[in-house]
């Protein structure tokens, strides 16, 4: 009998989208339940109800995704319940799941920091106990779990997909339209802020894909800084990386990360990556050989006025 999975995760263009490919070219069978979708409108009464929710620790059901759950448990043999950030996955549901399917294996994934209070609820602290394995990108969350008690507690690095992250060829136009000196994709935070208006203040552009926020918001809006307002994802993404000369690779400190999905995607595009300095990048790379690394904002400038007359790779 071939493997079965319900994936329960929310709806995502990129690395949620890049393991049900990897399902896929697997071979195994599986089933989804989105619990959130991208284009979802809702009301603005709906929209303080959940913040309110929210802030009091109980995630809100966004999809149905509880009753969900045990409509396709009922229907269907699974050997696997595999619940991506499970904020919302109520105990009971669970247990319901347990008690209709007692053999399946009830598994959580996460790629965030359960201790912020964004990336935890009332629901899953009161489910970590029911779930047979956790799998948590967060090193510190491993021993955290541990620590109350939680067994089957595994760490798992980040990860490329070869969908989505490959060498690509890019046309003149495209390099002048991707292309810079010195690239960021990501999201807001404001160290982030601080490193990039750092290298602005020194001479150095840098054109920023992603970010979560208005220029003037973040305080971004500074002459040497290009705000692309776009994401970008598969082939945009790769044309990003492979144009632009150095790609910067920041963490995410709300998170206590030591890696990034930046930290695999780069380097198997082909770019240059110059990330932040830590024991788990000094461990995966040879400095200076494989990628370069920084420790302060001083030295990133160094780095970069150093660097920044390499050709782009392709």
């Amino acid at each position: 009998m071939s493997l079965s999975i319900l994936y329960v995760c929310g709806e995502d263009k990129a690395t949620t989208k890049q393991r049900l490919l990897a399902l896929k070219d697997l071979k195994i069978k599986y089933d989804v339940i989105y619990n959130s979708l991208l284009d979802t409108k809702i009301s603005f009464f709906t929209r303080i109800i959940r913040a309110f929710l929210l802030r009091a620790g109980f995630y809100p059901d966004k999809n149905n995704e509880n009753a969900q759950i045990i409509q396709a448990i009922s229907k269907n043999k699974y050997h696997i319940l595999f619940i991506e950030k499970g904020l919302s996955i109520k105990p009971r549901t669970l247990k319901q799941t347990r008690k209709i399917q007692p053999h399946i294996k009830i598994v959580s994934y996460f790629l965030d920091d359960i201790k912020v209070r964004t990336s935890n609820s009332f629901y899953y602290k009161n489910s970590i106990r029911l779930y047979d394995f956790h799998f948590s990108m967060n090193k510190w969350n491993v021993e955290e779990l541990k620590i109350k008690g939680v067994k089957n507690v595994f760490h798992f690095n980040n990860a490329f997909s070869t969908h989505a992250h490959h060498p690509v060829e890019v046309t003149k136009d495209e390099r002048n339209e991707y292309g810079c000196e010195v690239a960021f994709v990501g999201t807001y935070e404001k160290q982030r802020v601080d490193n990039i208006r750092y290298l602005a203040d020194n001479c150095i552009t840098v054109k920023v894909w992603g970010w979560s926020r208005s220029a003037k918001k973040s305080n971004m809006v500074h002459p040497n800084i290009i705000m692309m307002n776009k994401h970008v994802y598969d082939d945009e993404y790769c044309k990003v990386v492979c144009s632009s000369n150095i790609n910067l690779c920041f963490l995410r400190k709300v998170n206590r990360d030591t890696q990034t999905t930046r930290t695999f995607e780069i380097p198997a595009i082909g770019g240059f990556m110059l990330a932040e300095r830590t024991d788990d990048h000094l461990k995966l790379f040879e400095e200076d050989k494989e990628a370069s690394f920084f420790s302060s904002k001083g030295e990133l400038s160094w780095i970069l006025m150093m660097t920044a007359s390499l050709p782009a790779k392709v």
